[in-house]
């Protein structure tokens, strides 16, 4: 396989898995390790890139159910162009983009976000992932505490 074709595969799995990622709300979690991965570029590149993605997970978070698809599709082409040429310029990259990838995919790298519900009277907090520490309060479903007999 020619190397302009092996940076193409490289590059289209990562861009994949990030736009996972940010489709299914993981990117704050990932995104200090793909800075990591773009520091050759130095920090101003690093935090337009950043920049860049973060535009685009607001973009899909704001768009319609029928342009979803399509913001998505073009956010994965824009990303796809970007690792490539950057895979190009640092060949060398390839591995630490493969591990990267790896550790997403393995879960090394936190998949959710931290959820933190402090003091919320009459309101619904959802977690789809994780575990619940209800700390030393516990928690309340809305049933009024046990009263001590004494």
């Amino acid at each position: 396989m020619s190397s302009e074709l092996d940076v193409m595969v490289l590059a289209s799995q990562g861009a994949n898995a990030l736009v996972t990622e940010v489709v299914r709300g993981g990117w704050q979690a990932v995104r200090g390790a793909f800075a990591s991965f773009l520091r050759r570029d130095g920090q101003a590149t690093v935090d337009w890139q950043l920049g860049l993605i973060d535009q685009a997970e607001q973009a899909m978070a704001d768009a319609g159910e029928a342009e979803r698809e399509q913001v998505r599709q073009q956010f994965e082409e824009r990303l796809l162009r970007q690792l490539a040429a950057y895979l190009d310029r640092y060949p060398e990259m390839g591995d630490e983009l493969r591990a990267m990838l790896s550790s997403v995919d393995e879960g090394l790298v936190p998949q959710t976000p931290a959820v933190n519900a402090q003091n919320n009277t009459n309101s619904l907090v959802i977690q789809a992932l994780g575990d619940i520490d209800g700390g030393t309060g516990g928690i309340n479903y809305g049933v009024p505490g046990r009263r001590s007999e004494h």
